[in-house]
């Protein structure tokens, strides 16, 4: 199941940063255009969202249920705040992506808010930004970002 699980965790983050790519090049040019918030933002925004939901719900499971990384830190969590790994998944990782899985659903759902184009494109760049800033320095830390999650189990 462990195995199972990584390895959708893995390949849902190519797919969550292609939509990442996506979403801030069409809200910075949408924004910084005056362009009108299209049909093809919206979609690529609420893509975004659901594959942000997906990772976070994989993630979740592994963290509770099957990580040996967690369930290793778990078992002595003072001792796993001295080994950084072990602190990375227990800690860091996890927090640094609720953040960050937070800051793209307040994206989307104040762009949804927003009164016009140029501010619905706007709020969607800063925070879809801020959080891209949180996922890639968090998982860059560790050299995670594109190496494998295989041994993250």
């Amino acid at each position: 199941m462990q195995t199972i699980l990584v390895t959708l965790h893995s390949y849902n983050r190519y797919l969550l940063l292609l939509a990442l790519v996506l979403v801030l090049y069409r809200a910075y040019s949408g924004w910084l255009g005056r362009k009108p918030f299209e049909k093809a933002d919206n979609t690529a925004s609420v893509a975004l969202l659901g594959l942000t939901h997906l990772q976070a719900l994989l993630g979740l499971i592994m963290y509770a249920f099957t990580s040996t990384w967690t369930q290793t830190a778990f078992a002595n969590f003072g001792g796993a705040m001295k080994d950084p790994m072990l602190r990375y998944f227990a800690v860091e990782h996890i927090l640094a992506m609720l953040v960050a899985v937070v800051l793209i659903q307040l994206g989307r759902t104040f762009s949804k808010k927003a009164g016009d184009d140029t501010e619905k494109h706007r709020k969607l760049a800063i925070y879809t930004s801020i959080a891209v800033v949180i996922i890639v320095g968090t998982l860059a830390q560790k050299g995670l970002l594109f190496g494998s999650l295989t041994s993250a189990g």
